[in-house]
């Protein structure tokens, strides 16, 4: 498993480079990604666990669609921007036919606890939602990456959409501290910490009446088989 995320900032860890063979996970690269859950705190992960599931979509209205854990692959995503505006990049993938951006953006739940839920929703989403720079050991999700004290988090909740009898294991972003000894994070009850590190899938062409655009489409670094990777290999 991924040690937390967060200690890699507090312990100081300089860039890693090529040369330090053994130091990370091997990668790839690719323009597209799927998102896959990986629980940074085993002790506190959903039954039944969603370690390794796929970050998958809950149709809750036209164009606009829930983030919650599935083991079947979910939408391939590409992170939108250039190197002159990192401040602007987001995260799309393309929905409908033709075609059409869905971009990732968050949500405050009424439930101020269990923080902001993750949503794809038809346009460009939020801004500085991207994978982590080449000069971090390995790759994830970030949401605005200079905010420290946040995290991806799995919660077992209903979606509205689908009654109040159904339950999902939904996808959350919450801004959060660590305990006492700074080895774990502290989150709401009933959740559990989560990266999402992508896995290289192929960004298809575009049909010409397609109403998305690849053109700015990032290069980005992922792996060939997340669920492969013995974490506990690799220390942060």
């Amino acid at each position: 498993m991924l040690l937390l995320f967060l200690l890699s900032a507090s312990l100081g860890l300089t860039s890693v480079t090529a040369a330090d063979e053994g130091c990370i996970p091997r990668n790839s690269a690719s323009f597209g990604f799927r998102l896959v859950v990986n629980v940074t705190d085993p002790s506190k992960d959903l039954s039944p666990s969603i370690n390794g599931l796929f970050l998958h979509l809950a149709h809750i209205g036209p164009a606009q669609n829930r983030a919650y854990a599935a083991a079947t692959p979910g939408p391939i995503f590409y992170q939108n921007g250039t190197s002159n505006t990192p401040s602007l990049t987001n995260l799309l993938t393309d929905g409908g036919s033709p075609p059409f951006p869905e971009g990732m953006s968050y949500q405050q739940e009424q439930t101020d606890a269990n923080g902001a839920g993750i949503y794809v929703n038809a346009g460009s989403g939020a801004q500085a939602t991207k994978l982590t720079r080449l000069s971090a050991p390995y790759s994830y999700l970030t949401i605005l990456a200079e905010v420290t004290g946040s995290a991806f988090i799995g919660c077992t909740a209903t979606i509205p959409y689908y009654g109040n009898s159904t339950y999902f294991p939904v996808i959350n972003w919450v801004m959060t501290t660590r305990n006492a000894t700074g080895t774990h994070l502290v989150i709401p009850e009933g959740c559990v910490p989560i990266n999402l590190v992508p896995q290289c899938a192929a960004l298809e062409a575009l049909p010409p009446d397609a109403r998305s655009s690849h053109e700015f489409a990032q290069e980005v670094r992922c792996y060939d088989n997340v669920g492969g990777i013995d974490w506990s290999r690799y220390q942060y």
